[in-house]
């Protein structure tokens, strides 16, 4: 799959309309999409940037940055979308995607272990298929909230060919970032899902996908519409934010090595846009760094829980 044939997965931002039906939503939603129709899109999208565009397309930075305490090393990877190569729908004048799309890759092959320096499948599930949002704000540094802002039930779902334990919600994403700039909120619609796993139909795999949509306009939103300046339950919540956009795919699959052994394969593919007065071309210097260095953030705090729980 080419990026002109992804229609969901960029930095453009998804309007409610072109979201599945909500009733938080149905204000803002004359139609909408098929909600298995479009949850499938999404994932096939995220299995093919994973499975073929990563390996055929992206360029490797580096194969064994470190990310401590992570004892497996981490692969670099990288590859730029010119605008051309970009569907007409997401390039509009003023989109993020408009002069194309700069994306980041990692890879990194973990024992499937409790132990220091690594984890095991169940912790790995634990820390980034259930509560996707709420751990990474817990696990990263910077991130101070992951307000929800709405999210589909089960029964709203539907069946979705191929994937199992399929969810999807909104949120909204708070980093901190050092004055003389403001802080950073970046809206997504997080989809979550159990995969087929290509390396064995007999372990599990799963994959989390991030796209940014445009919530301004939502009263149920808390940072988008600028509500949080007289709502915001803390000083740091209050302060002023600028909107950035922000995709990723994640996905984890178990693998089979010699002698019985299991591994765990944790990927991800990112591309982002902090807006603002901050340059593409600083945040292309930093984000490499910041992708390897949540390897070590995840690990860290998983082991934190680990011992809480021993």
């Amino acid at each position: 799959m080419t990026a002109a044939d992804q229609s969901i997965i960029h930095l453009h931002p998804l309007v409610p309309a072109e979201l599945p039906s909500h009733p938080t939503l149905a204000p803002h939603q004359q139609s909408s999409p098929d909600t298995a129709g479009f949850l499938k899109r999404a994932l096939d999208e995220a299995t093919a940037l994973i499975d073929t565009t990563l390996p055929q397309s992206f360029r490797i930075v580096s194969k064994s940055k470190t990310s401590p305490p992570s004892a497996a090393p981490v692969e670099l990877l990288s590859h730029s979308v010119a605008a051309s190569d970009l569907p007409s729908h997401v390039k509009k004048e003023g989109s993020s995607s408009s002069k194309g799309e700069t994306w980041f890759a990692r890879r990194s092959v973990h024992e499937d272990a409790e132990k220091e320096g690594t984890a095991s499948r169940v912790e790995f599930e634990e820390g980034l298929f259930r509560n996707h949002s709420a751990n990474e704000m817990d696990y990263t540094p910077d991130v101070y909230d992951a307000y929800k802002v709405l999210e589909w039930d089960a029964s709203q779902l539907g069946n979705v060919e191929g994937y199992e334990q399929v969810g999807m919600y909104i949120v909204e994403m708070c980093h901190h970032i050092p004055p003389p700039l403001s802080n950073r909120v970046f809206s997504v619609l997080v989809i979550t899902a159990r995969t087929p796993n290509p390396a064995s139909t007999s372990l599990p795999a799963f994959i989390d996908v991030q796209v940014p949509v445009d919530i301004t306009g939502l009263s149920e939103a808390m940072y988008s519409n600028g509500r949080h300046k007289t709502a915001g339950d803390t000083a740091q919540k209050k302060k002023a934010v600028t909107i950035g956009q922000y995709t990723s795919v994640e996905r984890v699959k178990v693998t089979e090595k010699s002698e019985g052994k299991q591994e765990v394969v944790w990927e991800m593919a990112t591309a982002s846009d902090a807006r603002g007065s901050l340059p593409m071309a600083l945040q292309k210097m930093g984000v490499p760094g910041a992708v390897v260095k949540d390897v070590g953030f995840f690990l860290s705090w998983t082991a934190g829980r680990r011992k809480s729980a021993a």
